[in-house]
């Protein structure tokens, strides 16, 4: 690998000390190699960062997530590394760094490739879209009232909510917010869209499983509420009454590097599952 970039959550390592500690690591079994700082994500996407064969995340999930889209274009391989609370979507703790840049020089890694959703505002006239490796939430204001929504896949009328909210979903966020709303678990490297409501007026209304190729049209009836769109819970962006929602798998994946000894269902059982017994208290 000639060109490593590193990105760090500059919070979590005010005086530095991390980042000298990982620097010091790869220096050392990666002596020729070319290593690029950024901090926070800032500039990650410039055209630059095409150019590198890797991409360490020192974080927390959030990092991850804005890793991600900051180098959606480019499709360079990123290695999660938590300094964080939860770190969910890591592929190592940062006490098993060495032993994983030692993986990577002697080749035992292999990419896992995950699906990433694309979203649009068609009648804004915006050539922008904003993208998403967790979930397209679209939500209410905190004071507002239940909004209406109206819900085309591949322009067949689907169905009509009312209900707070709507998440839509890749494999990666099924363990996210689409849980908490009582969405299911979905293996990550599955190719699915789920479209999950936010506590809807009528029962019976659950989560409903797509294909990848399928474009979900979500129209907006507010009467003039606040309703916001978030990416991955992190880019806000009110929307307008009978605005227009257009969610569809984006075209390249998100490379997460993983190891051979990596065992998803050991860690959704530690920092899932058992983070929600926690809750539960001591009585059980």
């Amino acid at each position: 690998m000639r060109k490593i970039g590193i990105n760090i959550n500059s919070d979590k390592d005010e005086d530095g000390k991390i980042l000298e500690h990982v620097c010091k690591i790869i220096n050392k079994y990666f002596p020729l190699s070319e290593l690029f700082i950024y901090k926070d994500s800032i500039n990650l996407h410039e055209e630059f960062s095409k150019e590198l064969d890797l991409l360490i995340a020192l974080g927390g999930d959030g990092t991850i997530l804005r890793v991600a889209r900051a180098i959606e274009k480019y499709e360079v391989p990123i290695l999660g590394v938590n300094i964080g609370h939860l770190g969910f979507l890591a592929s190592v703790e940062i006490t098993e760094l060495e032993e994983a840049i030692k993986n990577l020089q002697l080749g035992k890694y292999y990419f896992e490739n995950r699906m990433m959703l694309k979203c649009t505002l068609p009648k804004r006239g915006e050539d922008n879209y904003y993208i998403a490796l967790n979930d397209i939430v679209i939500n209410r204001g905190t004071l507002s009232r239940v909004v209406n929504y109206e819900i085309f896949i591949d322009d067949s009328f689907y169905a009509r909510y009312k209900a707070d909210g709507l998440i839509i979903s890749t494999p990666t966020g099924s363990t996210a917010y689409s849980l908490s709303a009582g969405g299911p678990v979905i293996y990550p490297t599955l190719d699915v869209i789920t479209l999950t409501p936010v506590c809807p007026i009528y029962f019976g209304i659950n989560t409903i499983v797509l294909d990848p190729k399928n474009k979900i049209n979500i129209k907006i009836k507010a009467n003039h509420e606040k309703v916001y769109l978030t990416s991955d819970g992190q880019h806000l962006l009110q929307l307008n009454n009978d605005d227009e929602v257009v969610v569809e798998a984006l075209s390249r994946k998100c490379k997460l590097i993983k190891f051979d000894n990596y065992d998803y269902f050991s860690i959704l059982r530690k920092k899932i599952v058992l983070r929600s017994r926690d809750c539960e208290g001591d009585n059980l």
